[in-house]
């Protein structure tokens, strides 16, 4: 019985221990640490507290053309003139991603004042250039300050690198290895190339005769596209994530499927590469609208 009375004790000392520590960082080191790994969590916090719809996106929210261009409002801005009654709250980054988006959803409280939320999602965030990104390991890192644990256990992990924190030639290798191996030749598709690699070594642009801006944009066509999307693609099965979270809550999602520069597609390979952006749009669009209190918009 002693063992005993002396384990819980040594147990209620190590909680206390734990809070007062907790309790000093958390005054004294825990905002530094946000500012300095976790700038954006700030302003989901406040996101979450005082929208009524919350607009979550990349750069493709606030990028504009500065040449041609006359009107530089934000999507989100643009959209608040529409709906007056309704305070329109954006959580925006360059490099940003459903899989992101899915563990800010950490920081949402048990109560929300929001009842919609609109999530943007491009083809490209869905292929291997994205998923296998070198910015990947920051972006997780970033991501760990996206929860209400304790933020002592959150220092803790971030110490102890306890997030997917592959480094960048780790990544360089899944990723050429998705190129080398993943077959695109499926049907219904139709192209005499079996993988992305088998393409890109056949690449007819790869030409010294031909402008180099013009052979840049074809490799980086073949390598952003030519991709199959399914339900086991990882940022599918964050937006699923997503609407099954919010669903519980009776929270509404638009999800806008942004467009890609199909017209530079087709006059670089023609059906070749837009039958693939064309599948995987529909695939998108088909595979989300069946959810309850979904709703998709095919840009």
């Amino acid at each position: 019985m002693s063992i005993l009375k002396h384990i819980a004790i040594r147990l209620l000392l190590a909680a206390l221990l734990f809070m007062l520590s907790n309790w000093i960082y958390s005054k004294y080191f825990y905002t530094q640490d946000v500012q300095r790994y976790s700038r954006v969590k700030n302003h989901i916090d406040s996101a979450f507290a005082e929208g009524d719809v919350i607009y979550m996106g990349e750069s493709s929210n606030t990028s504009f053309n500065p040449w041609t261009d006359t009107f530089t409002y934000s999507i989100s801005d643009y959209l608040q003139m529409y709906v007056p009654g309704q305070k329109i709250k954006a959580i925006t980054h360059e490099s940003y991603h459903a899989g992101l988006f899915r563990q800010m959803f950490g920081l949402m409280p048990e109560n929300p004042r929001f009842k919609t939320v609109i999530l943007t999602l491009n083809l490209r965030t869905c292929g291997p250039s994205a998923v296998f990104s070198a910015n990947e390991a920051s972006n997780n890192q970033e991501a760990l300050f996206y929860s209400n644990r304790p933020p002592l256990l959150t220092r803790l992990f971030l110490s102890l690198k306890y997030y997917d924190n592959a480094p960048p030639p780790e990544r360089e290798r899944a990723k050429l290895e998705y190129w080398r191996t993943k077959r695109i030749d499926a049907q219904p598709f139709s192209n005499p190339y079996k993988t992305v690699r088998d393409w890109y070594d056949h690449n007819p642009f790869a030409n010294d005769s031909i402008p180099e801006k013009i052979r840049h944009m074809a490799d980086a066509y073949i390598k952003e596209f030519a991709f199959i999307l399914n339900e086991k693609n990882p940022r599918v099965k964050d937006v699923d994530a997503i609407i099954r979270l919010l669903s519980r809550k009776k929270i509404n999602v638009i999800l806008v499927l942004l467009p890609e520069n199909r017209d530079y597609a087709d006059k670089l390979f023609g059906k070749k590469l837009t039958q693939y952006m064309d599948a995987n749009a529909t695939f998108l669009t088909n595979h989300f609208s069946k959810k309850e209190l979904v709703k998709v918009i095919n840009m």
